[in-house]
């Protein structure tokens, strides 16, 4: 399999080559741009990357420009970007979040955050590319349904399932992440009860996906499924995702907060919210929330 292929934007050497050192010896493939404008210049001819690190600050094109310009592109616009800056204040990290960037790291570097936050970046640019490939694969009669519902249990399940509902939409690239993130949430945080705090923990000792493939063979959590039921009209596609969990305290979840803002999870909500659905609305304990696309 080939190696994951990162580029660097940045216009410190030191910066530069610190973080090479870091993510090479970690198996990724490297490379690097001295500024803005030789990573526009870079993209001319190259655009097979799986994430970019990008200096908000430097000379002449800066990294919002640079982001700018790759939300514009149509073989750019989906690759993760990290920012990595000194600028760390709330509003300038949501300036950056809502701009596009996938996570922001402040400097000076933690190269734990940075390999936890690019191993990240990386996975959920893969299951992007397959969320896609399988979407355009086939043509899909869902476009025709009016009402559905499915169960589901597995992350592979849970992925498979997004894809194909996202068929349903007007708009299936946009709809299908924030679609995947909300149903992931269902399988996590509802019927396995994974805490924030535990996922983090999990992350960083890189254990999420064997704690959860371990939860989903416990005797209390076997029978435990979560439902989507699908509600289309002709003004709106409606979506009620409900697990079987205790829920969680999704009011804290429906704003950024800056105390997590440097965290490696939690935007999921967020970015279903800012990308995939008009409105999204977590119900009663927080077992059951509701995404709608407004059709224009």
């Amino acid at each position: 399999m080939p190696k994951p292929r990162l580029l660097i934007v940045d216009d410190d050497p030191f910066i530069c080559a610190l973080l090479k050192r870091i993510l090479v010896k970690d198996g990724y493939d490297v490379l690097v741009a001295a500024d803005g404008q030789a990573a526009l210049d870079l993209f001319a001819t190259d655009r097979a990357f799986d994430t970019v690190l990008l200096d908000r600050q430097m000379p002449g094109l800066d990294g919002m420009q640079v982001l700018h310009h790759m939300k514009q592109t149509e073989d750019l616009k989906d690759i993760p970007v990290v920012f990595q800056s000194a600028m760390d204040s709330p509003d300038e990290v949501l300036e950056g979040l809502k701009a596009g960037a996938f996570y922001y790291l402040v400097k000076p570097l933690d190269p734990r955050l940075v390999l936890q936050v690019v191993e990240a970046a990386t996975g959920e640019h893969e299951a992007r590319r397959k969320f896609w490939s399988e979407m355009e694969g086939t043509r899909s009669a869902l476009g025709l349904i009016r009402r559905g519902v499915f169960h589901y249990q597995t992350m592979p399940q849970c992925h498979d399932l997004a894809a194909l509902l996202a068929k349903a939409c007007p708009n299936p690239k946009r709809t299908v992440i924030g679609l995947s993130e909300l149903m992931i949430n269902a399988v996590e945080h509802g019927n396995l009860g994974i805490s924030y705090d535990e996922k983090s923990a999990l992350i960083e000792a890189r254990r999420w996906a064997a704690e959860v493939d371990l939860r989903l063979q416990l005797p209390e959590n076997a029978a435990k499924w979560v439902k989507v039921t699908l509600l289309k009209s002709p003004s709106r596609t409606r979506f009620r995702i409900e697990d079987q969990g205790k829920g969680f305290p999704w009011e804290d979840f429906q704003a950024p907060n800056p105390d997590r803002l440097f965290d490696s999870h939690g935007r999921g909500i967020l970015l279903a919210k800012w990308e995939a659905f008009d409105r999204v609305e977590y119900q009663g304990i927080g077992n059951c929330v509701v995404a709608e696309i407004d059709h224009a």
